[in-house]
């Protein structure tokens, strides 16, 4: 099989199928997510993805872990600096998006209350607290989610090594990830897809991965917190 087609097959196994079942669940589901889902969907569908990214990339695109998703060596203090300013920078654009575009575009969505109820069942339950804020949120949430992106950032960029097909598949995947969280509206599909940009302009600068899980758990991690102090 030729580079190309190996790289779009990898795709078309691996990211494609499982946000387009996303897209799927969330636009048609009106019921929202239960305790259980918020639990085991992460962990179900993250993990197992995150397996099959791993494999893909080692046996059909035929490059190592650290080619595809570390390829500039640096200092895991440098990581973890690097992840904490990125999730300062998430926090400061959402602030922007709310007084910007969140007006100019409001979704007219009521609040979810099966939703709401999840996060109050989980606030009442110590272990399912643990869970979530342990492997749901770090393995399921960001490490899938940005192992995700990378990858298929990763698996464009090689079919093509022209500088401007690089940034053409930046805002190709952000546009991406953006639907998957049609749910939210279109003032929510803009501010994931403006996020998703500054995270892979920074792995297309600096070619590494951990930073940007960390700044992925934190964001989605603090935010949850303090949905949960506001509940109680």
């Amino acid at each position: 099989m030729g580079k190309t087609f190996r790289n779009l097959l990898a795709i078309s196994v691996a990211v494609l199928p499982i946000n387009i079942i996303m897209i799927w669940h969330r636009l048609s589901q009106s019921g929202g997510f239960s305790t259980s889902d918020m639990i085991l969907y992460p962990l179900l569908f993250g993990t197992g993805s995150i397996i099959l990214i791993l494999l893909l990339n080692k046996y059909l695109i035929q490059d190592s872990f650290i080619t595809t998703f570390n390829s500039r060596p640096e200092h895991l203090s440098f990581d973890l600096l690097v992840g904490l300013i990125l999730a300062a920078v998430y926090f400061i654009m959402m602030y922007l998006e709310r007084v910007t575009i969140y007006n100019w575009l409001p979704n007219g969505n009521a609040p979810n209350e099966e939703l709401v109820n999840a996060m109050q069942d989980m606030a009442d339950k110590p272990l399912l607290l643990i869970i979530w804020f342990g492997p749901v949120l770090w393995i399921g949430i960001a490490l899938f989610e940005e192992l995700s992106r990378v990858f298929l950032l990763k698996c464009l960029w090689n079919i093509n090594s022209n500088r401007l097909w690089h940034i053409t598949v930046i805002f190709i995947s952000s546009l991406l990830i953006g639907f998957v969280h049609l749910h939210l509206g279109t003032a929510g599909v803009i501010s994931i897809g403006l996020k998703s940009l500054v995270a892979c302009f920074y792995f297309y600068k600096f070619r590494r991965l951990l930073p940007l899980v960390i700044a992925h758990a934190l964001y989605d991690g603090i935010q949850f917190a303090m949905f949960l102090y506001y509940l109680n």
